[in-house]
């Protein structure tokens, strides 16, 4: 440690003996929790202590200034990240948070942001509702001790080939001077202890570095290499289990921990790369048991607590019946064309929008286009009674889509239906992606909204579409129906996915684009890859996207003036770090 911090924390009264015992505490801390607030691991200093009559007495004062002194000097093994900056930049769950964040080096070393690293520090409370783990002494857990099966996991991964090169003679393409042996093992460890519990999230994560690294399995399987993986993590404190591990929470002994039966194996046995895309992971009925317990038992005031699994929804009634609601509302044939093609356009447009927002838009644009003069109770009349009828896109009252959601006319929801996905009313996060996304401060307003009310994107969507066709057939007078079908299923998973803004998902699911090349015969090389990915980038060009509010990406970027609270962040943080750095190389 740097002479000037131990100065400073014996000026706080710290004893040598006191500073050597925290270090060691707290490393022992972010080993066993990952992200854990200096005030709640007090409160585990004060009980630890009742059992441990060697624990030297220090106030909560003395506790805090330590960490905020060695956790900005050191920038090893662990940080600190101070409220104040949390709260102003981050925190949008509407509480405060109160005490500074000890946080391991892997989660900054893994997450972009300090944003994403305090909706980690939220997702760790939710799966464990704060149920930390109480050691004997937590200083134990400061260094890790390998075991037999860390060997034995080290042993096989040193066996294997990446890019036709020994794994340990292969570059990390994460962390800094290091091996791609080295970071598939902090990878795997870093899947496994931020899941409530997972292990499959270990393999899942395993699965995804093999496809990156071209591994070459030789005389191993992947299923036995995902064993012995299994067992070394065994005994490692999962920071979404509190700090308990999976054998003492699941009660399962380590000699019955093996691979998922439901793992083909056969797809590693050549050393083809679908190019990053990820299948889906498939978890135990134990795990998926273990993690649905947890999240019960997480707190209400949690942001995301407020959004519905699944949502409900009148029933759709049949043209006849809407046709004579209708007309009992007023609404006569013309304005009810222009209302219809209005709110099409509208979900065209932005996927997601509040109808008060949709009315302003129509103030807005109404004089220049010569629109029907549309009232704010026609709007609202229209937006309830079009809730029942078949069209494609839906209109939520706030409590459809949110647990403690208070209705009010004029704030329901429309939604293109293309957001929920493949499971209808039972898959919402396109939804709440585009919902809550913070891209852009403002909406895109149109010169003629009516001129989005048909399908847009036809062209690049068409284009697509025809080169997966393309791709899955052996002669290209004759397509089988089968192709046809996986051929679309994979556009319209991409649209998906593009459309919502969907990070985690995969843009092209994985095992239709197999059985597309398959039915083609056709492999997977560089020029497929490069052909897709134009493609994409020429849909991405020219799509207006939900997630900034209607406007192109190219657009967008151009005008740093409609950058929303999330870009705002990112930038403010970059500041606040290159301030502390510049302050640091001072010193």
């Amino acid at each position: 440690m740097q002479k000037s911090a131990i100065t400073k924390l014996k000026k706080i009264g710290l004893s040598e003996e006191s500073i050597d015992f925290l270090l060691q505490f707290y490393a022992g801390a972010v080993n066993v929790y990952g992200i854990i607030s200096l005030e709640d691991l007090y409160g585990l200093y004060k009980d630890i202590k009742r059992q441990n009559q060697d624990y030297p007495e220090i106030t909560f004062d003395q506790f805090l200034t330590f960490g905020e002194i060695t956790g900005s000097k050191l920038l090893e093994h662990y940080a600190i990240f101070s409220p104040e900056i949390i709260n102003k930049y981050c925190n949008d769950s509407g509480i405060p948070l109160t005490s500074p964040l000890l946080v391991h080096e892997s989660v900054a070393w893994k997450e972009d942001s300090i944003h994403e690293i305090w909706y980690l520090y939220m997702e760790l409370c939710e799966f464990s509702s704060k149920f930390y783990l109480t050691p004997d002494d937590l200083r134990d857990f400061a260094e890790h001790q390998e075991t037999v099966d860390d060997h034995a996991f080290q042993k096989v991964l040193a066996e294997l080939k990446a890019f036709g090169k020994p794994l340990d003679e292969v570059e990390s393409q994460i962390y800094p001077n290091d091996t791609g042996l080295n970071e598939i093992t902090k990878l795997v460890t870093y899947a496994y202890q931020t899941s409530p519990g997972n292990l499959e999230a270990a393999s899942a994560e395993f699965e995804n570095l093999s496809l990156f690294y071209r591994l070459d399995y030789g005389k191993h399987t992947f299923q036995e290499i995902c064993t012995l993986m299994k067992r070394a993590l065994y005994d490692l404190p999962c920071w979404g289990l509190g700090g308990y591990t999976y054998g003492k929470m699941m009660g399962i002994p380590k000699e019955d921990i093996t691979e998922n039966e439901y793992f083909d194996d056969s797809f590693y046995k050549d050393d083809e790369d679908l190019f990053d895309l990820d299948e889906d992971d498939i978890s135990t009925d134990s795990s998926q048991q273990l993690g649905q317990m947890l999240l019960d038992l997480a707190s209400d005031t949690h942001p995301h607590a407020a959004m519905r699994k699944k949502a409900s929804y009148p029933k759709r009634l049949l043209d006849k019946t809407m046709k004579k609601r209708y007309a009992d509302a007023g609404f006569d044939e013309d304005k009810l064309d222009f209302l219809h093609k209005f709110f099409q356009a509208a979900v065209n447009l932005y996927g997601v929008i509040e109808l008060v927002d949709l009315a302003q838009i129509y103030e807005d644009i109404k004089d220049k286009n010569h629109y029907p003069h549309i009232s704010d109770d026609e709007f609202i009349a229209f937006a309830e009674l079009v809730r029942r009828e078949k069209v494609p896109y839906y209109i939520f009252e706030q409590h459809e889509l949110f647990k403690n959601g208070i209705d009010f006319e004029f704030e329901r929801i429309l939604v293109n239906e293309d957001l929920l996905g493949p499971d209808g009313l039972k898959a919402l996060e396109g939804v709440y992606n585009v919902y809550f996304s913070e891209y852009a401060s403002e909406y895109w307003e149109p010169e003629d909204m009516l001129a989005y009310s048909g399908h847009q994107q036809e062209k690049e969507e068409l284009d697509l579409l025809a080169y997966f066709t393309q791709l899955g057939s052996r002669d290209a007078k004759i397509v089988s129906l089968e192709s046809k079908d996986l051929a679309r299923k994979i556009v319209d998973h991409f649209l998906w996915t593009s459309k919502g803004g969907l990070e985690d998902a995969d843009p092209i699911p994985k095992e239709e684009f197999r059985q597309l090349l398959a039915n083609g015969g056709k492999p997977l090389n560089k020029e497929v890859e490069d052909n897709i990915l134009e493609l994409i980038h020429s849909y991405d060009k020219n799509r207006h996207v939900y997630v900034l509010k209607g406007w192109t990406t190219d657009e967008w970027k151009s005008k740093p003036e409609i950058h929303g609270e999330q870009v705002q962040r990112v930038k403010a943080m970059q500041a606040l770090l290159d301030m502390i750095k510049k302050h640091k190389d001072h010193e």
